[in-house]
């Protein structure tokens, strides 16, 4: 029997097994009872007639033939997943596509000052933006899901190509009412007697805030957490907390009067960064290319003032 004519699902149980490390880790990555992938990988070993675990301690680990098999296995599904991109790519009728993760207080002025520009450029380029945190960025990017990213946080990442741009402070967002509104700058020690709202721990800007109280030696205890700027927002219009975020990630609500922002102060909030990222070792197409010069072109204008 050829290899391309075995089922492909316990080759795929057999690569989780080698990822994972054991027949149980594995099952429960795929949520299934150990005995399901016991019963595939003895199926997939009697079809071959080779053996494709071996154990050791309490570990189960590949023979060659195992990691012969897992191998082709995540090659093939490398080249699955560059073939839905490029299909992708005709079903929108593009000229190529470009896959971009923007932290949620960025996402406005990029795509007023960036993306706008980018299409009048590219027309024909679809442009992938999403936004999510940047622990999973990083990993789609060094995966090469991703381009690139615009991610706020107090490092960049190791391992990929990161350009950083000052984009504090980090301010206390609040209603007029509030009694931190009429400060010209609030500690952390007053922060600490108000009811806080704090964002998902993989957020920047929570890493941040967890930093600067940490460093002041104050529990933050908040009353609310969010996964999404704009509930953050919410509860700060209605009095029920202080957010935390940049000026420029609420210069609408700024501009009505309907939140003020009160700069941290400390260092940290001061000195924050956001970080442009991309693999060092994927390379751009000429649009993506472009994208990024721009990205670069403005963070830095944005940082010097001109903007």
């Amino acid at each position: 029997m050829m290899l391309s004519t075995y089922p492909e699902k316990p080759i795929s149980y057999l690569y989780l097994v080698g990822e994972h490390g054991g027949i149980r880790r594995a099952a429960d990555v795929l949520g299934i009872n150990p005995s399901v992938v016991s019963r595939q990988l003895s199926f997939l070993e009697r079809s071959l007639q080779l053996p494709l675990l071996e154990r050791r301690g309490r570990n189960v680990v590949l023979t060659e033939a195992g990691l012969l098999l897992a191998d082709e296995y995540a090659r093939t599904c490398l080249r699955r997943e560059q073939l839905e991109r490029q299909l992708q790519d005709l079903r929108h009728m593009r000229g190529g596509s470009i896959n971009i993760r923007v932290g949620q207080g960025m996402v406005e002025d990029v795509v007023k000052y960036v993306v706008k520009e980018f299409s009048a450029a590219y027309p024909s380029v679809f442009v992938n933006l999403m936004s999510g945190d940047m622990q999973t960025t990083v990993m789609l990017i060094t995966k090469g899901e991703v381009d690139m990213s615009v991610s706020f946080g107090p490092t960049g990442a190791h391992g990929l190509t990161c350009h950083s741009f000052n984009r504090g402070p980090i301010c206390a967002i609040v209603p007029p009412e509030h009694p931190v509104a009429s400060l010209p700058s609030v500690g952390i020690a007053e922060l600490g007697q108000h009811r806080l709202i704090a964002m998902n721990e993989n957020f920047g800007l929570q890493r941040y805030m967890n930093a600067i109280f940490k460093s002041e030696g104050v529990i933050y205890t908040p009353s609310y957490c969010c996964n999404l700027f704009s509930s953050a927002i919410a509860l700060s219009q209605a009095g029920l907390g202080i957010a935390f975020m940049t000026a420029q990630s609420i210069k609408e609500p700024l501009a009505r009067g309907e939140l003020v922002a009160i700069p941290i102060n400390h260092r940290l909030a001061r000195e924050s960064q956001c970080h442009l990222l991309r693999n060092g070792d994927h390379r751009l197409t000429p649009a993506a290319h472009y994208f990024w010069q721009l990205l670069c072109r403005y963070f830095n204008a944005e940082e010097k003032g001109d903007i």
